[in-house]
């Protein structure tokens, strides 16, 4: 499975090479000018666009910036399967009174071999609005309990469980909320308007 994961990883930086060659070549935009934009060497670019270099971060964030591109550009563009988790999450908020839909996703998350805390909480979630009158576990509490800020992935777990939630948790997401002023995603404005009334 590390082998896997690692042809996955070079997979997707491949896809993000070509992307990048295929934004700049459409643009007009030359391996020169990206160099003289991001300070980063030619064969470096060159290596990075034929995806035949893993690239630090850093390198890779001022490629995009040079590019004009936004992290939510490149997950609209499925470049990163591994992301599959957070749209899964997603697709349920979107469709959360579809019973159908939120069964599909529920036997995709059982498929997987190995849950990570967060999409455990998913699981237990999902399963709670699949059948609601087994009332919420109390580990889903427990995780919104000890939340130190909250991010996406959070916020559409808490508005999926949102109809479960004692008050007390309700409060404790909304404070988490709150301290969100001025920029934030758009789902956290959406959880920010459903509590924090």
């Amino acid at each position: 499975s590390y082998m896997n994961d690692l042809v996955n990883t070079f997979s997707e930086v491949n896809n993000l090479g070509r992307l990048i060659r295929g934004m700049r070549e459409a643009r007009g935009v030359s391996v020169n000018d990206l160099v003289r934009a991001t300070g980063l060497s030619r064969s470096m670019i060159s290596k990075f666009e034929r995806g035949q270099t893993d690239i630090q971060l850093s390198s890779m964030i001022k490629i995009f910036s040079a590019m004009s591109l936004t992290l939510d550009d490149l997950c609209h563009a499925r470049l990163f399967d591994e992301f599959l988790m957070n749209e899964l999450c997603e697709k349920a908020y979107q469709f959360q009174n579809d019973h159908i839909v939120l069964k599909q996703i529920l036997d995709e998350i059982c498929s997987r071999d190995f849950l990570i805390r967060q999409e455990e909480i998913l699981k237990l979630i999902l399963q709670t609005l699949l059948n609601s009158n087994r009332g919420l576990p109390s580990e889903v509490e427990n995780y919104f309990d000890n939340l130190d800020g909250i991010w996406s992935f959070d916020t559409y777990l808490a508005l999926l469980a949102e109809p479960f939630l004692t008050q007390r948790i309700h409060l404790r997401i909304a404070k988490e909320l709150a301290q969100y002023q001025g920029y934030r995603p758009k789902i956290i404005n959406t959880a920010y308007h459903v509590f924090v009334h």
